[in-house]
């Protein structure tokens, strides 16, 4: 690929996909600072490697696993803990795919704003473990002391918002593609 059909194709698929990779960034990082600094090494990175990416299709996906491992990178420079469970990480890369498959119709901006309403639905108890969870990064066992719960328990309430997430998302893309 020529350097000006490389610049070109980047800069339409990068345009088009930034929100995405912000959203994505933000449910791994509760920083905002922190998640914009990874987004652009991150678009730096892609705009290094474009010429590897074979399917302009597969951009997204491409796009969130060099995103995916600037997180990793950041957290083991601070010397920190990735916050982020290797199960959750692989449930967000899921609803993504679900998101893209959807169709193009909606914007990020609009997907990211349904999964904050299907938030709000959550019942307090649920929305409460994550909260705590992915927004204020601490572990399930500190969240079981700090509400005198289980450990169990906490893990079973971030196992239902993920699942009830997960629902209400794909209902309400359905009423979306069907309205």
């Amino acid at each position: 690929m020529h350097d000006p059909d490389k610049l070109r194709l980047f800069e339409i698929l990068a345009t088009e996909h930034e929100p995405m990779l912000m959203a994505y960034i933000l449910s791994l990082v509760s920083d905002p600072v922190l998640a914009q600094d990874i987004a652009q090494q991150t678009l730096l990175t892609a705009f290094r490697k474009i010429s590897t990416l074979r399917e302009p299709r597969a951009f997204p996906a491409w796009l969130r696993g060099i995103a995916r491992l600037d997180v990793m990178a950041t957290f083991r420079k601070r010397g920190k803990e990735i916050p982020v469970e290797p199960a959750v990480i692989e449930a967000l890369d899921e609803a993504f795919r679900g998101f893209e498959a959807a169709g193009a119709s909606e914007s990020w901006e609009e997907r990211f704003q349904l999964v904050e309403r299907c938030f709000e639905k959550l019942p307090e108890a649920l929305r409460q473990v994550c909260r705590l969870h992915y927004f204020e990064d601490r572990k399930a066992r500190e969240i079981a002391a700090s509400l005198e719960l289980g450990l169990d328990a906490v893990l079973k309430r971030l196992e239902r918002a993920r699942r009830a997430l997960k629902e209400c998302v794909e209902g309400q893309l359905k009423e979306m593609a069907h309205g």
